[in-house]
């Protein structure tokens, strides 16, 4: 009897050590996490409140809240970038094109390796794994002789066709993806007569729609801001993006400090609005994606 009671007791102990344990992690993480939100936040609050403060106040470490509160770098922002709604739609024409490219090109080319088997699949799978390790710059100087070659420097397509076919990043994520979802639904789907074509769009589509949500926002997130290769092809002002814009604020003697910052505000403003209604599904994606590989 009194063994028993010595074996609760020391279960007892054991547990409450390990509850113990648990709520001292869960202490230490999220006291990382609020660090690491704080060290995040402090840059994004000074670009915030820079957009709003005077010119003589731009500076002053202690003006967090702007006083006096002004409109004005926003109003000039227009002044000062006339062409500014040509900016913001050749930047959505080339990040959106790009974006519906990447996702269905790579999301058919993931489907293949992860369904089908046919002689060269591990060695594809391997080729596409070691251009994950090349440097997408490395490409830039024969890309930018084809392009010339083919008068399209200047124009938005040196930007949109690299990636319009596809990604080696995108096809190897939705490669993990599709082989995270059961055969079963692929196999009844072709007993019932349904063709691959079919299988694909009316049912591996269905299913993986935050993996297509996930891709999709972060595609469109990285070609919204991007820069390099924008600079490199698109030269005259009628064809930049809002990145090249906002750089051009920025002279060699002299810059427009509140216009920068407004504009990194509303160029920043609708990616950080999509991420916060895709973020359930970009978390669901990402950790469905690394299950099998």
């Amino acid at each position: 009897m009194k063994q028993a009671t010595d074996a609760r007791s020391s279960r007892r102990r054991t547990l409450h050590g390990q509850q113990h344990s648990v709520a001292r992690r869960r202490v230490v993480v999220r006291v990382l996490l609020i660090v690491s939100a704080v060290i995040y936040l402090v840059p994004l609050t000074f670009v915030v409140s820079s957009s709003f403060r005077t010119d003589t106040n731009m500076y002053n470490p202690t003006q967090w809240i702007p006083n006096p509160f002004t409109l004005e770098h926003y109003s000039n922002l227009f002044e000062t970038l006339p062409l500014l709604p040509r900016y913001l739609w050749n930047t959505v024409f080339i990040a959106g094109l790009s974006t519906a490219g990447t996702v269905l090109s790579s999301a058919l080319a993931g489907y293949g390796l992860a369904r089908f088997r046919f002689p060269g699949n591990r060695l594809i799978l391997a080729g596409l794994l070691l251009t994950l390790m090349v440097p997408p710059q490395v490409t830039l100087v024969p890309l930018y002789i084809a392009f010339r070659t083919v008068n399209l420097v200047n124009t938005p397509w040196p930007i949109i066709l690299p990636v319009f076919f596809g990604t080696p990043f995108v096809t190897f994520f939705f490669r993990q993806y599709f082989l995270s979802l059961p055969r079963d639904f692929d196999e009844a789907a072709r007993v019932d007569g349904a063709s691959w074509w079919q299988v694909f769009w009316k049912i591996v589509v269905p299913l993986s729609r935050p993996a297509f949500i996930t891709m999709a926002v972060l595609t469109l997130i990285q070609q919204w801001n991007g820069y390099f290769w924008p600079s490199v092809f698109l030269k005259s002002k009628e064809q930049w993006v809002l990145s090249q814009a906002m750089v051009s604020l920025s002279g060699q003697y002299a810059s427009r400090q509140g216009e920068i910052m407004a504009g990194i505000i509303l160029m920043s403003l609708p990616m950080v609005l999509l991420f916060i209604f895709a973020q359930r599904y970009i978390v669901q994606g990402i950790t469905s994606g690394g299950v099998k590989g």
